[in-house]
């Protein structure tokens, strides 16, 4: 047995026993795992390696074999992402879609169709959290993606989801997400916009939530405007504290690598104290247990945090 086979076993074998042992996870985080710059992610019967440097490149047809002789996945895909190269190819396989089961939901997904193939690993434990707060609430989920949160949310008896964002593709799939799921949309629950854009008039129309979630990208392009979290999280955060209900539930997280635990926490103490409202902190975390070293490296870095907040 070679050292990387050795490795990769290893790895492998410390997600045998992750919590509702899910179809979709990490299989191998990088530098924790032993491979640095390497990622593997299983969605089902597909499998995803994701190459953040040039270190293992030499071992690629290797890191397929072993994949091939220990998990049999119908398809695979490589992704390569250094020196600002994004790169896709098939390893093995005709068809990169799939659908996948995540703590008794659905979500489909296309390991071809963009570096991100439509359902965010490392967010599974705090999706389940955040919706089994919303119950019985309106909720708004900013840079909504393919609408997993929505998904959750309404599963748990939400009342409505207004799922917000820039991509009418990614809306699309959220709807689909919706019809594996057995969720009828209801009216005006996916608005195509910038999330700014919809906390600007909802704050006008005086609309409230039970409920928000805000996992924005670390950029993202709108037109000749960019929303970075650096400079425009804390305001964003600032206004949508605005939207929320008394005693409502609000959920940041962040994967913009010079973020951590103490910088979210601090901009979301600015933003409340704008409002002249206060919070206490329900739960706090980063990724889930296939996330071993998280904060260690770009390609494995996410904080969150989950409020409940009250009025003076």
């Amino acid at each position: 047995m070679s050292i990387l086979q050795k490795t990769l076993l290893t790895s492998f074998a410390k997600r045998q026993n992750l919590p509702g042992s899910p179809a979709a996870c990490r299989l191998c985080n990088g530098k924790a795992d032993g491979l640095d710059g390497v990622a593997i992610d299983k969605y089902g019967t597909h499998c995803q390696i994701q190459f953040f440097s040039k270190k293992f490149i030499e071992h690629e047809q290797e890191l397929v074999q072993i994949l091939k002789d220990t998990l049999s996945p119908e398809f695979i895909a490589i992704k390569y992402r250094y020196a600002n190269r994004t790169q896709i190819k098939t390893a093995l396989g005709n068809n990169p879609k799939t659908v996948v089961e995540e703590n008794g939901y659905k979500f489909s997904v296309d390991l071809l169709d963009t570096l991100n193939p439509g359902l965010f690993l490392d967010m599974r434990d705090v999706r389940l959290l955040f919706g089994e707060m919303c119950g019985g609430k309106e909720v708004l989920n900013l840079f909504a993606y393919t609408c997993s949160f929505g998904v959750y949310a309404r599963k748990n008896g939400a009342l409505k989801t207004v799922n917000v964002d820039i991509s009418k593709k990614n809306l699309n799939k959220g709807k689909e997400n919706y019809a594996l799921n057995n969720l009828l949309p209801l009216s005006r629950e996916f608005f195509c916009g910038s999330s700014e854009e919809y906390v600007d008039w909802a704050i006008k129309k005086g609309k409230k939530f039970g409920a928000i979630a805000i996992d924005p990208p670390s950029f993202a392009k709108n037109g000749k405007k960019t929303f970075s979290v650096a400079k425009d999280f804390e305001p964003l955060i600032a206004k949508s504290v605005s939207l929320l209900e008394k005693e409502g539930v609000l959920l940041l997280a962040t994967n913009y690598s010079e973020w951590n635990s103490k910088t979210l926490l601090k901009a979301t103490k600015n933003a409340f104290a704008k409002n002249g409202k206060k919070f206490t902190i329900i739960a706090h975390g980063t990724q889930g247990e296939d996330f071993p070293g998280t904060g260690q490296s770009k390609e494995s870095s996410m904080v969150w945090l989950m409020l409940w907040t009250w009025f003076r």
